[in-house]
């Protein structure tokens, strides 16, 4: 238990580092995050499994953050995202972005789920793109070349 939270911490804490202005610290993160692992239930079947529902959990911590603040605020007229400042979702003028994109992302795994994790792992993970490549066995330029993709799929995805 103790090296699977210092992964999901290390997962936190990176994901963070690209977020700043972020309403969680990287160990409340961390923690929402393992007790979202601790109950799933699931048995991690090797290294890629485990970044993957790491990855996913972080998500989702920071989206239902996102999506508790904006409870009381939800309007129809959503403003543009530009997925360049991903970096700053995390801060509460952030929040409607962040859950935009949580919609988005989605929407991509229907069409295309490597893509959508892909692009999950980088930013939500924490990974880079050489962990990416290892942990879902691909090669650093079909890593990149999935990660031009999704970006442009996502910008035009959430184009006004």
């Amino acid at each position: 238990m103790q090296c699977v939270y210092s992964n999901v911490h290390a997962i936190a804490a990176q994901a963070l580092r690209a977020m700043p202005g972020a309403t969680l610290s990287a160990t409340d993160l961390a923690h929402e995050a393992f007790l979202r692992l601790l109950g799933s239930e699931l048995a991690w079947v090797d290294r890629q499994h485990f970044f993957s529902v790491a990855a996913r959990a972080t998500r989702q911590v920071l989206i239902d953050a996102a999506r508790k603040r904006l409870s009381d605020k939800r309007g129809g007229n959503r403003p543009r995202v530009d997925l360049d400042e991903v970096h700053q979702l995390a801060s509460p003028q952030r929040d409607e972005q962040l859950v935009r994109i949580d919609d988005a992302l989605v929407d991509l795994a229907e069409h295309n789920p490597r893509h959508a994790q892909v692009i999950e792992m980088v930013y939500f993970g924490g990974l880079d793109r050489a962990e990416v490549g290892a942990a879902l066995g691909l090669s650093d330029t079909t890593v990149d070349r999935d990660l031009r993709l999704a970006r442009a799929w996502l910008k035009a995805a959430l184009a006004p």
